[in-house]
């Protein structure tokens, strides 16, 4: 399966095993009708965002955006990352825009918050693939959970990182986590744990 199909194998997925997940009936709730009427972000509209932020976008998360531009209330990305479950939904570009204007809108190292984080925290932390912040301006959030965990793109890696790898910002105890290198890992990932299989939906 391509990155689409693997998409679209998840949506069938998570309308079958919601309640497993967590999850409201998307389709009792209507989440999953809006959902199919969602249209994707055209190639402008991706060009004027990487040019409005100074960045590359990734292929593949474009390949994403271009079937979908968000996913409102549907929770299309269950995930497993580290000792976490967080079933995300994707923000739409403006979603991201509006984000971008009050979370990951400055720079700040986790040593400028000594009442939240001691050394020990830091050095636990500590990731040679990304730099030691919990905010930065390089970073966006484009799939949200609860209104406190997102996935976010990386455009500033540490010394081992990629450009474009994933973290994961988690609040209350905050924290910013290595995800993965792309959204492909992550797509694949939701494919292997959950034993999916293409097929039809009915």
């Amino acid at each position: 399966m391509n990155l689409i199909e693997k998409i679209k194998a998840i949506e069938i997925y998570v309308c079958e095993n919601f309640e497993e997940l967590g999850l409201d009936d998307p389709v009792e709730e209507e989440y999953f009708s809006a959902y199919e009427e969602i249209k994707g972000a055209s190639d402008k509209e991706l060009q004027t965002f990487e040019e409005d932020y100074g960045v590359s976008l990734p292929e593949d998360w474009k390949k994403l955006y271009r079937y979908k531009n968000g996913s409102g209330f549907f929770s299309m990305l269950p995930c497993v990352l580290g000792k976490g479950e967080y079933a995300f939904s994707l923000l739409s570009l403006e979603q991201i825009r509006r984000v971008k204007g009050y979370f990951q809108n400055r720079d700040a190292l986790l040593t400028d918050f000594p009442d939240y984080f001691s050394k020990e925290d830091i050095e636990r932390m500590a990731d040679a693939r990304l730099r030691p912040y919990l905010f930065h301006t390089k970073w966006f959030p484009f799939a949200e959970y609860c209104d406190s965990c997102y996935l976010m793109l990386d455009f500033a890696p540490g010394k081992a990182g990629k450009e474009g790898q994933l973290l994961c910002y988690v609040h209350d105890p905050d924290s910013v986590t290595y995800a993965a290198e792309n959204i492909t890992d992550v797509v694949g990932s939701i494919i292997k744990d959950n034993h999916i299989v293409k097929r039809d939906r009915q």
